[in-house]
């Protein structure tokens, strides 16, 4: 990610629509996986950029890691988090460390090659039985300015993410698109970015928005939530792959990475 857009994330976390959404999203996931807990969870926010979802852990032990030392330093502004300057593809935690590892918008930010051994980390460091809640971007034909601006390697489908974390050794428990409502929008906005502007450096699509429609966008991005996350509805298309993956009980190994969640 270019080092300006953390500044710009720092900012647009508190009020932008998009990160409402992803943080109710991220709240209701990790309230289906305190219902197999009698206690805080241990949670780790692998990628966890400025913090803001640590803040919204207040109630849980949270662990934020980042590669960028700009993103920590913003995210200690925050609050007084557990913080690791390191990579989210080798891990420096001891096995069987948490109960919920969040990858919110980072393996994106990876090559292709390291996705799955990536998650391979996240599921080394969940106990068993610990759930991985992911969040990815969505579909190669939309890699626009932003995705240049935020790092983003490749987008992907929800096909390649079952393949991924079946070969990973989860077992999928949901996995849909997400932002679907605004996805035809947000999808021509993307179209027209994808041009290079000589001269230009990239800029994300963080821009601050009229407070009533940045409301009324919320709005409907919480409702597409609770049909996701709390009902199991799946979304056909969407920008972004959203998945919850479980670490099994008995001993690890890789799966064919086919489920019976549909996608």
């Amino acid at each position: 990610m270019l080092e300006a857009e953390y500044a710009t994330m720092f900012a647009a976390e508190e009020t932008h629509w998009w990160y409402r959404g992803l943080h109710d999203q991220v709240r209701r996931a990790v309230a289906h996986c305190r219902e197999d807990a009698p206690g805080p969870l241990r949670v780790l926010d692998a990628g966890c950029g400025t913090g803001k979802v640590l803040e919204a852990l207040a109630g849980d032990k949270a662990t934020g890691l980042d590669l960028s030392a700009t993103a920590l330093s913003l995210a200690r502004r925050r609050g007084d988090f557990s913080l690791t300057r390191a990579s989210a593809v080798r891990l420096p935690f001891r096995d069987a460390s948490f109960d919920v590892v969040l990858s919110l918008d980072v393996l994106a930010n990876v090559p292709p090659s390291a996705v799955i051994p990536a998650l391979a980390e996240a599921r080394r460091v969940l106990v068993p039985g610990g759930r991985l809640v992911l969040n990815i971007v969505a579909h190669q034909a939309l890699y626009s300015e932003h995705d240049r601006a935020v790092g983003v390697q490749q987008r992907y489908t929800t096909r390649q993410i079952r393949s991924f974390l079946g070969s990973a050794g989860f077992f999928v428990e949901k996995l849909t698109y997400s932002n679907t409502l605004l996805f035809p929008i947000a999808a021509l906005v993307r179209l027209w970015r994808k041009r290079i502007r000589p001269g230009h450096a990239p800029r994300s699509d963080l821009a601050p928005l009229p407070p009533r429609l940045n409301a009324a966008l919320a709005r409907m991005r919480f409702v597409e939530n609770a049909l996701m996350v709390d009902y199991g509805f799946v979304m056909p298309f969407g920008l972004s792959v959203f998945a919850m993956a479980k670490k099994p009980v008995g001993p690890a190994r890789p799966r064919s990475g086919r489920s019976r969640t549909r996608a």
